[in-house]
Order: structure tokens, then C-alpha cells, then sequence
């Protein structure tokens, strides 16, 4: 599997430079595969007898670094999670404490100190990357349902390397059929379970620690028959650009769902189209989030995202070619569409 940036000797040496007085930290993200990459490093941690101080889950959010400032650590961990895109509040992270980033988005180029990450290929995801750095410190073999589950839920199959290491573990599995496969449906399971007890995505967490999926699977249930409700909503009310072969929904939800509905159609319904789906974001008063998705791969969405709020205050936007996000008030939402019907 290809890393783009650092090594897997950078990651053992800042592991072994941990003293079990220093504090530690992991920031995560809000997805599978974030909560698979935060549980293979809590075992990393542990295996060398290393207490975590706190663990944070979080989405991309402008400013969202700056409140770690006021925690206390020696040592902090992101994964799953591009810090690098806000050099400015990295940097002052890294003056507080050691700062170690494990994360496959695309790199700031921007940024000078460069040291301290991983970036991994698009397609070989945190969580993969971390199972495979885990083995040098436990049996990780229990667990390989989780990672499994964790590359189909941010559709990472694609890549035949990485399908290939599916296919070790599950023979029978096709691309076709995924996310019908039990990785594919324990990756939903989750999925679907952090939108339901949020805020309380721990609980999902120590849910998974516990292997307790009969709590996962009741908050399944409920969030599957909302996606479903939703994405014929969506099928019927988004509006259609022809020229530009764009689908483009603004609406919210109760649950937390247009990333999910967002792949979904892109994947099922209309795989070659862009899908921009635009909700209210929950955390953030007058503030927008984006959801966006094409699966062909012919545009760079996270590109394409980044020009359409250029010069936008408090906002943020990025991601990988075939899926990115973001977020902007919602006074600029008339320029934001402009602007991405001109781009694309």
C-alpha cells in the first residue's frame, strides 16, 4: 500500500518516544473509518502500557483546531483527520505538544513543516493503514472485520490492491454486491449508529469495544428507514443541470444523513453525475454543510469545492476527487451556486 508522505518508521519511533507520564491525546473522525483508526491506536497505545488522556471525535470544521489548545497533552494523535489543512492552528498545536497526523485526503502543499505525518494514497484509508502498522504490536486478526468494514463504508474497494486484501480475508465478496457482504453491512451498522446517538459518538465506540451489535443494530433500523424516505425526497425534489449533469438538494434532515444518501445515489442511482447535497449544518448556527459525490472521477471535487468558497469567511471545504465536503454561512449560498455551476 502506498504512502505518500512519511513512513512506517516515523510512526514506531514517535510511538516509542512516549513516556507513561505524558499525556496523550486522539482526535478522530466521526466516521467508520475514523472510529476504526481511533480503536486500532488506543490497542497500539495500550500495548506499551500508554493511558489516553482524552479521545475527540470530529468533523472538518474552520477553527475546530484551536479549541484543542486548551487541552492538556504532551503527545496528540490525528487520524483519519487532515489537520494539515489548517497550517496556521496546526502550528500552534505543535509549539503546546508532539503532533503526529496518520490521514489518506490530499496534502497541504502549503504547508512548511511537513514532518510528523502520514499521508497515505486516497484509497488505502486511515484505518487500513493503522491495521497494518498495529501488527507490529498485537494480534490484530480479531479485528479484521472492522477494517474491512471500515474500506467499504468510505469506498476504498475500488483500488484492486486493496480489494485484494478484502478478498483474503472474505473470498466470496464482489464489488458488486459489497455492500450486501457482512463487512459491508457491519460498516452501515456503524455508520448508521453514530448519526443515531449523536452527540454520543463514545458510546458507539465502547459499543464496538464491547462487541455489543445488537445496540448497534436497534439505531440501525431506525436511521435505514429515514435514508430511504430521504433519498426519494431527494430523487424528487433536487434540481437537474443537464449541461453540467449535476444533481443539486438543499434540505435537512433530522438525522444526519446526507453524506449517506449523497453515496448512496451517487453509487446506485446516478454514478455518473455529480451529487451536491447541501443541509443546515447542525453544530454550526446559519452555517451550511456540503456533501458531494461523482463517482467517474473525471473532475476533482475537492478542488472544485475549494474555489467555490474561495474568499468565504469561517469557511472550510475539501476532500478526495470523487467525494468532498465543507462547510459556509448560509449567506453566501446564491455565490456558492454561481460559482460551482461555473466551475463545472
Amino acid at each position: 500500500m502506498k504512502y505518500l508522505l512519511g513512513s512506517k518508521n516515523d510512526f514506531h519511533e514517535f510511538i516509542n518516544s512516549i513516556s507513561k507520564e505524558d499525556k496523550v491525546g486522539i482526535v478522530t473522525h466521526t466516521d467508520v473509518d475514523g472510529i476504526a483508526s481511533g480503536i486500532f491506536l488506543q490497542k497500539i497505545l495500550e500495548s506499551k502500557n500508554l493511558k489516553i488522556n482524552f479521545m475527540e471525535f470530529i468533523s472538518q470544521s474552520a477553527g475546530i483546531l484551536k479549541s484543542f489548545l486548551k487541552k492538556d497533552f504532551d503527545y496528540l494523535f490525528f487520524t483519519d483527520w487532515n489537520a494539515d489543512n489548517y497550517s496556521e492552528d496546526l502550528e500552534l498545536l505543535r509549539k503546546k505538544g508532539k503532533v503526529f497526523i496518520i490521514d489518506h485526503h490530499p496534502l497541504n502543499e502549503n504547508l512548511k513543516d511537513k514532518s510528523g505525518i502520514i499521508k497515505t494514497d486516497s484509497g488505502y484509508c486511515s484505518s487500513h493503514c493503522l491495521f497494518d502498522l498495529a501488527k507490529k504490536y498485537f494480534d490484530t486478526k480479531p479485528f479484521e472485520k472492522l477494517v474491512c468494514a471500515a474500506i467499504i463504508a468510505d469506498y476504498c474497494f475500488p483500488d484492486e490492491k486493496v480489494f485484494e486484501f478484502l478478498k483474503s480475508i472474505y473470498p466470496e465478496i464482489k464489488k458488486e454486491t459489497i455492500f450486501e457482504s457482512v463487512p459491508g453491512k457491519i460498516g452501515r451498522t456503524i455508520d448508521n449508529a453514530l448519526i443515531y446517538y449523536k452527540p454520543d459518538l463514545k458510546k458507539v465506540y465502547d459499543l464496538i469495544l464491547e462487541e455489543n451489535f445488537s445496540e448497534l443494530k436497534k439505531a440501525n433500523g431506525i436511521i435505514e428507514n429515514e435514508i430511504e424516505l430521504w433519498i426519494e425526497k431527494f430523487k424528487n425534489e433536487a434540481e437537474y443541470y443537464p449541461e453540467k449533469n449535476l444533481y443539486f438538494y438543499y434540505a435537512t434532515p433530522k438525522y444526519r444523513i446526507p453524506r449517506i444518501i449523497a453515496t448512496k445515489i451517487s453509487s446506485k442511482d446516478f454514478p455518473e453525475s455529480t451529487i451536491i447535497f447541501l443541509s443546515d449544518k447542525e453544530s454550526k448556527k446559519d452555517h451550511i454543510s456540503i456533501n458531494s459525490r461523482n463517482q467517474i472521477g473525471k473532475i476533482k471535487l475537492g478542488e472544485i469545492l475549494r474555489k467555490c468558497i474561495g474568499g468565504f469567511k469561517d469557511s472550510t471545504a475539501g476532500g478526495h476527487d470523487k467525494a468532498a465536503g465543507g462547510d459556509f454561512p448560509k449567506k453566501y449560498l446564491p455565490e456558492f451556486k454561481k460559482r460551482l455551476l461555473e466551475e463545472l
